[in-house]
């Protein structure tokens, strides 16, 4: 017979007093989360108690049955058997030797007193297997039972079916207890939930707050550094500088330009250049190829005369025909038309150099520097104020979604506190 359902509802104990009829007309009471949780917990511990109260009788039964089984197996152990026919003699021994060897076995495991609900699971789990080992045990020597045994076997019958009997009597209770705690497990869990929702709510509010404080300083600073380049772009100092760097862009378009000049120089000479570059010297082939792929570089040797005495054998071998094309002439006028236009240009290239460096030195480097740092500073303080306003703006929309997820979760957990108590609750959130 299973034992008395559980009657946590109707229980007279400290929480009685929160229990009201459905009709009460008082306003809702006001409860906090950690309170709930707390009290959720003694109820569970309350639950958990009861139910292993109840399995302590069973385990005194089940103990109970097993020093039984024991003594009958240290009966049957010391038992002679009679047997009529010697050869089956051998068989019916070895069957009792594992009959008594398992009976043993499974009553030798001491079965400790459940004290939580893993624990009891852990008792239901151990009592289930030992019935089933014993079934095991009564099925596979079920015609040495019935047979040369009988003294033995409706005994250890009737413990066995007392034994199974009482798991399913632990189940019971055990499907009893979970229907009973699910809805207290189920309201912890929520209030869990919620606790942690709002924590992280905290959270990110503290995080949005320092946002707006880092902005706060940010703007300032951007505003600061705004009116020190202000103040920079009005000096004398800055004007100087301004012309400078203005001259030194200027002088730098110019030498780009010739570079640019000469490249469209040597591009209609080209093949002229590929068809020289057979059986010539390493080092011819190195101006070759600066003509050829670099004719930059060019502009800025110190001696140009070896590269012009390989444009004048490329154009002596175009007029004995060593170097073959089909528009030698056109190509024969590109040559010399390089050939008299190159030292003007390295001139020209030489003396922009010269401009260059001198405006170099005219430079106010400290200037330059500070200058410089002042930009990046600003781009910088830029870049950290839009990240930072794109943070908060993100947090800001998560924020919302997060508030939404607290009243949700604040709503079905007072909805759960007010069923398991039978009256209205408002959360303290």
């Amino acid at each position: 017979m299973l034992t008395p359902r559980f009657r946590l509802f109707n229980r007279k104990d400290d929480y009685s007093k929160v229990e009201s009829e459905k009709s009460d007309p008082q306003p809702p009471l006001k409860i906090s989360i950690s309170n709930g949780l707390s009290i959720l917990h003694d109820l569970e511990i309350q639950n958990t108690q009861e139910i292993c109260s109840k399995l302590s009788l069973i385990r005194l039964n089940v103990t109970r049955s097993l020093k039984n089984i024991e003594k009958l197996a240290n009966e049957l152990e010391t038992e002679k058997i009679k047997i009529e026919e010697t050869k089956f003699e051998p068989i019916v021994e070895n069957s009792k030797r594992i009959v008594v060897t398992s009976l043993r076995r499974e009553c030798s495991v001491e079965i400790p007193q459940p004290t939580s609900q893993s624990e009891a699971i852990k008792f239901d789990q151990r009592l289930e297997a030992i019935t089933s080992r014993f079934r095991e045990v009564s099925s596979s020597h079920n015609r040495v039972f019935n047979v040369f045994i009988k003294k033995y076997a409706g005994k250890l019958k009737d413990e066995f079916e007392t034994l199974s009997s009482q798991s399913k009597e632990v189940k019971a209770i055990l499907t009893e207890f979970d229907t009973i705690q699910k809805p207290y497990s189920d309201c912890t869990s929520l209030l869990k939930s919620l606790s942690d929702a709002n924590i992280s709510m905290t959270m990110e509010q503290q995080q949005l707050e320092k946002n707006g404080t880092e902005l706060k300083l940010l703007e300032n600073r951007l505003g600061e550094l705004n009116l020190q380049m202000e103040n920079v772009r009005n000096s004398l100092e800055f004007l100087e500088y301004a012309r400078i760097k203005n001259e030194i862009s200027n002088v730098e378009d110019k030498r780009a330009e010739i570079q640019k000049e000469l490249i469209h120089l040597i591009s209609p000479i080209s093949r002229a250049l590929t068809k020289y570059s057979y059986g010539i010297s390493k080092q011819t082939s190195e101006r070759l190829n600066a003509l050829s792929n670099e004719p930059w570089i060019v502009l800025s040797e110190i001696e140009i005369d070896p590269y012009l005495d390989i444009l004048i054998d490329i154009q002596r071998h175009l007029s004995t025909e060593k170097i073959q094309l089909k528009d030698a002439p056109r190509v024969a006028r590109h040559l010399d038309n390089v050939i008299k236009v190159l030292p003007n240009k390295r001139e020209r290239y030489q003396a922009l150099q010269r401009q260059l460096r001198s405006l170099n030195e005219q430079r106010n480097t400290e200037f330059d520097k500070r200058s410089l740092g002042l930009k990046e500073e600003i781009a910088q303080t830029s870049r950290g104020i839009e990240e930072t306003t794109t943070e908060t703006s993100q947090l800001g929309n998560h924020l919302n979604e997060k508030q939404l997820q607290i009243d949700q979760l604040r709503i079905e957990s007072e909805a759960c506190i007010s069923k398991i108590f039978g009256k209205k609750y408002n959360l303290e959130v």
